[in-house]
Formats: C-alpha cells, sequence, structure tokens
C-alpha cells in the first residue's frame, strides 16, 4: 500500500513561499487505475511527483507498505524509484539521441537484467506496443503517437508495480489519445496506474477512481469502478550492481548517440591538449634558453655535452676511452677539451658591402659533433684546411651567398700558429639550433676535420691552456731575470731551427731592451695547469730583433716536452638532446655506486652563472615564465572549460531521464565520468601522434617539442585526465543540484 498522511508540499521562489499540496491523505493499492483531475496549477502533477518520488515533500509522511519515507535520503529515494516506479511523460523524455530499441533497453540494462535477456526482453515489449517496425529509429523520427508508445514500452521494460502518467495524451490527438489509454488500461490489470489528465471525460470508461485536486487539496476521491485492490509487493534490495565494462559500455553508447556532439568535445580537448603541448614545450624551450648566461668555467654549454675526469685524478687510458665509447648515446668523446671553451676571431677576406672586412667571432669543435644530415648547405670538411661555419643568425641564405666557399684568414695569429695569413675555406654552414648548440650572441662555431682539430687544440693548449706559466733565471749580465705568462702575451710559432728547450721572444716584451744590450737568460721554465707542473731545467731564453715578426717561437720538440700525452679531461658529446640527463647519471655510476664511481661527470648545460647578478636573472626569469605558463595554461583551461560545459549541458535531460529510469547518482556520475575521460583519451591519443609524427623531422615546431620523452606524454596524459575529472566533478554537482521534476521541467 501507497499511504499519504496530511502531507504538504510548498516551493520558495524569489523569497515568495507557494502552496503546492496541503494535508493530502490518500491510499493506493495494486490494480487500480488512477485518475487525478483538476484545473492547470491545482497540485495534480505535484501530487503524482510526490507519490512518485521526483520531488518532496515538507510536511507529513509517505508511506510505502508501511516504511516512512520522511527520512528518505536522495540515494534511497532513488532506490524506491527504481524498484516501484516507471514514468510516462507528457513530454514524452526520451533520449532523442537513442533509437526505440535503445530506450526500451536502458532500464532493462540498469536494472542489471542478463546480456542475453535484455534484446529478447525489449523486443517483446515492443512488439506488445506495436513498434516493431520502428526499432532502429530515432526518437526524433516518430509521431507522437509512436514516442509515446516508446515511452510506455520503456515503462513496461522497467517491470515496476506503479506507473506514473502525466498527461500522456496532451500533445495526442484523439485517436493515438485513445490508443494510449487503452493500452495504460491493459497495464493496470496487474500494477497501479496512476493518471494525471486535465479531461476527465477521456479516461472515464477506463478509471476505476477518480481523485480530484482543487488548491492542493483532494476535494474529491470516488471509486468509479471498484475493483479488488492489493498490496504494493515488498520488493526486496536484490540490487544487481552494474560492472564496470557495463559502465564502459554505457558511456561508450552515450558518445556513439550523439557523434556530433561527441567530435567537437573531443576537438575541444585536442584544441587543449595540443595548446597545452605547445605551451609546456616553449616554457622549456624558454628555459633552454638560460645557458645563455654561461657558466664561469666553461663557455661552452652546449646541451650535449658532459666534461668527464677520474675521480682519483688520474689520466684517461684507450681502455677508458673504449669503456665510454660503449655506452648507448655517446657519439664521440674530446680529448683535452679546454679548446671547447676557447675562442677564436676570424675575418673574411674579402670586403662586405659596407667596405669593411666581415670578423667572425668563434669557438672550435670537432666535424664528427655534426652529422652532414644537419648541413644547411654545402659538404663535411675533407682537408686540414676545410671547415664548416655553424652561425646563429636566422637568415642562413644570407651566410650562404656571403660565407660559403669564400675564403678565411686569421688574425690572432695563434689558433693556427703562425704569424702569416691562414688561409681556410668554408665549405659548410648549418645553424647553431640543427646541432643543439646555445646561442652566444656575436659568437658563431668553426668545425673543423680531425687532423686540423688535434693541431688547434695543441696550440690553443700552448697559448692559453695554462694557470700560470714562468721562466726564472739569470741573464747575461749575470742579473736576476723573470718572465711570467709568456705564452698568453703573443702567438707562438713551431720553429724547427729553434734549439732544444729554448724560447726565441721578440724584442717588444718589455723585459729587457735589445737595442741597447744583448737580452738573453738561461733558467728554468714552469708550466702549471689544472693538473700538473711541468718543469724544464736549463732553459734558454733569448730576445731577437727581427722587427717584422711578433711571434714566440719554440721547436716542435720543446713543445711536446711541455704539452706531453697524458689527457685528464674530456667531453662526452651525447648523441641526442634527449636524455643527456640520463647519461650523466650513467657515466657517474661506472666502476660503482653513486658515492664510489671511476668517473666524475659533470653537465654544464645545467649549470648557472657565477655571477650574482645573472643568478638573480635566471631565477627571475625562471620565475616569470612559470608564472606566465601557469596563466597560459589557466586562462587556457577556463576557456576549454566554458565551451565544454556548454556541451554537456545539453546532455542534463538525458541524465534527468536516467533518473527516472532506474539510474542512480553513483551510476550518472560514473557515465558522466567516463563519458569525458573517453573524450581526453582520444583527444590525447590524436595530440600525442601528431607531436610524434611532427618531431621526426624537422619544422617550425622542432625547438618546442623535441624534448619530449616518455615522462612528458605521461604527464600531459595525466594533465589531460585531470582536467576531464575536474569538469566532470563539476557538471555532476550541477546535474544533481536540482530535482528531477525541476529538470525536466526546464528543459
Amino acid at each position: 500500500m501507497l499511504k499519504l498522511v496530511n502531507v504538504s508540499k510548498y516551493y520558495s521562489s524569489n523569497n515568495v513561499i507557494a502552496l503546492g499540496l496541503r494535508k493530502v491523505n490518500l491510499e493506493l493499492r495494486m490494480n487500480e487505475f488512477v485518475a487525478i483531475v483538476g484545473e492547470s496549477g491545482s497540485g495534480k502533477t505535484t501530487l503524482l511527483n510526490v507519490i512518485c518520488g521526483i520531488d518532496t515533500y515538507e510536511e507529513g509522511e509517505m508511506y510505502v507498505n508501511g516504511e516512512e519515507t520522511s527520512y528518505y535520503t536522495v540515494a534511497d529515494m532513488e532506490n524506491f524509484r527504481k524498484k516501484y516506479v516507471a514514468f510516462v511523460f507528457q513530454n514524452y523524455n526520451l533520449i532523442d539521441s537513442y533509437t526505440v530499441l535503445q530506450n526500451v533497453e536502458a532500464p532493462l540494462i540498469l536494472a542489471g537484467y542478463p546480456k542475453k535477456e535484455i534484446r529478447s526482453r525489449a523486443m517483446d515489449i515492443i512488439r506488445r506496443v506495436g513498434l516493431e517496425k520502428h526499432i532502429h529509429h530515432k526518437s526524433t523520427k516518430l509521431s507522437g503517437g509512436q514516442k509515446q508508445r516508446v515511452v510506455i514500452a520503456r515503462a513496461l521494460a522497467k517491470n515496476a508495480p506503479i506507473i506514473a502518467a502525466d498527461e500522456p495524451t496532451g500533445n495526442l490527438d484523439s485517436a493515438s489519445a485513445k490508443q494510449i489509454i487503452e493500452l495504460l488500461q491493459e497495464i493496470a490489470k496487474d500494477k497501479l496506474v496512476i493518471i494525471v489528465t486535465h479531461d476527465y471525460e477521456q479516461v472515464k470508461d477506463y478509471a476505476t477512481r477518480k481523485i480530484r485536486i482543487f488548491d492542493g487539496e483532494i476535494v474529491e476521491d470516488v471509486e468509479v469502478a471498484p475493483k479488488e485492490k492489493k498490496d504494493l509487493p515488498k520488493i526486496v534490495d536484490t540490487e544487481n550492481r552494474l560492472s564496470i565494462w557495463e559502465h564502459v559500455g554505457i558511456a561508450f553508447r552515450n558518445l556513439l548517440a550523439v557523434p556530433r556532439k561527441s567530435i567537437l568535445m573531443v576537438l575541444i580537448f585536442t584544441v587543449f591538449s595540443f595548446f597545452v603541448a605547445l605551451a609546456y614545450g616553449a616554457f622549456n624551450a624558454s628555459m633552454r634558453d638560460f645557458e645563455d648566461w654561461g657558466n664561469y668555467y666553461f663557455n661552452n654549454t652546449s646541451i650535449d655535452r658532459v666534461v668527464v675526469r677520474k675521480t682519483d685524478k688520474t689520466t684517461f687510458t684507450a681502455e677508458d676511452f673504449a669503456e665510454i665509447l660503449d655506452i648507448a648515446n655517446v657519439k664521440l668523446i674530446v680529448e683535452n677539451d679546454f679548446i671547447l671553451d676557447y675562442t677564436f676571431s676570424y675575418t673574411m677576406s674579402t670586403v662586405n658591402e659596407w667596405g669593411y672586412y666581415d670578423s667572425i667571432y668563434t669557438y672550435a669543435l670537432p666535424a664528427g659533433v655534426l652529422d652532414e644530415a644537419d648541413l644547411y648547405a654545402g659538404r663535411m670538411p675533407a682537408a686540414a684546411d676545410e671547415v664548416v661555419i655553424a652561425t646563429n643568425s636566422l637568415a642562413l641564405d644570407a651566410y650562404v651567398e656571403s660565407y660559403l666557399g669564400q675564403i678565411m684568414m686569421d688574425t690572432t695569429g695563434r689558433g693556427w700558429g703562425t704569424t702569416s695569413d691562414v688561409y681556410v675555406t668554408i665549405v659548410g654552414i648549418t645553424s647553431t639550433a640543427s646541432i643543439d648548440l646555445p646561442s652566444t650572441g656575436y659568437y658563431d662555431y668553426v668545425l673543423l676535420g680531425e687532423e686540423a682539430f688535434d693541431a688547434l687544440t695543441k696550440y690553443v693548449y700552448l697559448a692559453g691552456g695554462f694557470a700560470a706559466t714562468a721562466f726564472e733565471g739569470i741573464d747575461n749580465l749575470g742579473d736576476p731575470f723573470e718572465f711570467l705568462n709568456p705564452f698568453s702575451q703573443f702567438p707562438l710559432v713551431l720553429d724547427e731551427d729553434v734549439p732544444l728547450n729554448t724560447i726565441l721572444v721578440p724584442w717588444n716584451t718589455g723585459v729587457c731592451d735589445p737595442v741597447e744590450e744583448s737580452c738573453s737568460a738561461d733558467g728554468t721554465l714552469t708550466v702549471t695547469d689544472y693538473y700538473r707542473d711541468v718543469v724544464i731545467p736549463d732553459f734558454h731564453y733569448e730576445v731577437y730583433t727581427i722587427t717584422d715578426d711578433w711571434s714566440l717561437r719554440i721547436s716542435s720538440a720543446t713543445a711536446a716536452a711541455i704539452l706531453g700525452n697524458d689527457v685528464y679531461q674530456i667531453s662526452v658529446w651525447s648523441a641526442s638532446d634527449v636524455g643527456v640527463d640520463a647519461l650523466v647519471r650513467r657515466i657517474g655510476t661506472i666502476g660503482g655506486g653513486l658515492f664510489d664511481s671511476k668517473y666524475a661527470a659533470f653537465y654544464p648545460y645545467d649549470s648557472q652563472s657565477a655571477e650574482e647578478f645573472a643568478r638573480f636573472f635566471v631565477i627571475f626569469n625562471i620565475i616569470s615564465a612559470g608564472i606566465t605558463l601557469f596563466i597560459t595554461l589557466a586562462g587556457a583551461t577556463l576557456i576549454t572549460y566554458v565551451i565544454f560545459r556548454a556541451i554537456i549541458n545539453t546532455k542534463m535531460h538525458d541524465y534527468a531521464i536516467y533518473r527516472t529510469i532506474g539510474a542512480s547518482q553513483k551510476m550518472i556520475k560514473l557515465f558522466i565520468y567516463l563519458e569525458n575521460i573517453f573524450t581526453a583519451v582520444i583527444a590525447y591519443t590524436i595530440v600525442a601522434t601528431t607531436l610524434i609524427v611532427l618531431n621526426l623531422e624537422d619544422n617550425f615546431l622542432t625547438s618546442i617539442i623535441k624534448f619530449y620523452n616518455v615522462g612528458t606524454y605521461l604527464i600531459l596524459f595525466a594533465l589531460l585526465v585531470l582536467m576531464a575529472l575536474l569538469i566532470s566533478g563539476k557538471y555532476c554537482r550541477r546535474v544533481f543540484k536540482e530535482s528531477v521534476q525541476r529538470t525536466l521541467k526546464a528543459e
């Protein structure tokens, strides 16, 4: 039995209280066909909604089989509707995106019927209402009478003891209306059918009981065709929980049922995720620019360079080189790598359009760091006097026209070991970005073949690779003589006519004036670098007076004695700018653990400038870039949410219908979450695939997305899923904010 005792209902709007029902007392039982009649606004629909649990009541008590319902929670009331009530609405309230068959199957799926029974049971019911020829038609393609038959079929599929029909014939012609009433009468043989109508004449031949409402009160309650009545069945809570895969199936069905909306949702998520991916990549790219501040010890902070020494400070052996070259991602080893941080100045031998010689400031690199595919134009160096230039300029075409094939001369006299002009041919040109070299302002890079690079290394070390050099002895007059750092002041030339352990210096050293007197000395030469002290006794110093030559001169044998063959520090060049951090860690764990390694590896790219102002500026820029990224992402998220919400708000009606046919809030929440997560996953797949394809070849996005790795893609995926969850959570709160009745009424 369903019983109402002094039930009252009030509505509040704009601080105005309106009466819906006043002190209603009523008992309803099975096998009744109850017609609730009254004028518009009298409260008949309100009474039906309270009886069926899609609206609340404020006073009195409603009993279901003797059980009070005033204490029911939202979940309890959903459970009551699920077990006891099926609805037939005036406005049909079908899920428009579903076919006839899908609309009838929906309550069967939610009720947990076995999959094998759902289709056959739905087809039997559809045949019963005469719509077997329309099972694959969407409800928008049906007539009013056909729609109402689908609604009744859906109510029958639910197999609830109470059928609640609110003006089921209000939108139908008289013939269709009669068919629907007859169908409801047939159903009422073993159920409680409650029909709200403003036209009692339409149902008087079928109703067993008439209840008239006026101004929220029952003013008439008569049995017009008494029948044997029964109590409502007591339905045990044997909830058939849907499996996660059944929830997944419904979520997919919902997406496929509205392809245009789903595609638009995927598009919105794709645009958002692509924008996030580019914003994050741009943030990483901007962070890379901070290495331009350099390092106190290393000028070349290329992302591919790893500086390595042995922890016991001994020299590298051939076995050490082989061990390091065997590590994955190692491209080559640069021995005596101090040359990488040494600058040169070269001048073009031709006059430019402004009438000046073009000067090029460069760092030296072995050509082995460059792959031929990275060349913008030209070829790799093949001879000792051939080089490739890597320039910072974006206007490479202008560089090719001006430089490629031209002759460059050395004006410092140091790098190539001669005071006369030394010419080299530029045979290739590329950009610093193409080989992952840091931007260095006015400096470019000159890449040399192996023989030329080794020769240049020796001269550079003699010219400026020492921490200190000093000659101390007795001059030819018997006085103490000292000359500090001679190698750093003048160009160095190898002259085989100079005796062993002898250095010839030009007259303008400032130490003595050979015009007035001869100047020579004998003593000891001490050369100090970061790893050793080289002491050459019986060293002879002598000034020569050739006025057109300003170089220091020593023999090759003397140079070899000073240089030696020992290698204390190397640079390892990575084959890829991705995963260099892992390479650093790998080198740092060879031969032992983290604290007992054979090698010490340092990554200049990650180092900070030693200058306080530079450090402050870098930190300031990092914070600024982070804030910019946050604001960008927040703005993108807000715009995406607003658009996305507008799309999914169109589904409010469908979710309200789900609540009338047996879906709990928990189910609907899961549907919403799954639909949005699926959308995010599809969008992520599109974006990730696009990024991977774009990353396979050089394009305008390469510098932004080249550092994306597995971890980055996982972060992007997590971000999109989080976005989907946040949207879903906020939307769920909106879905359940209003009652079912208000939601459907708003629609």
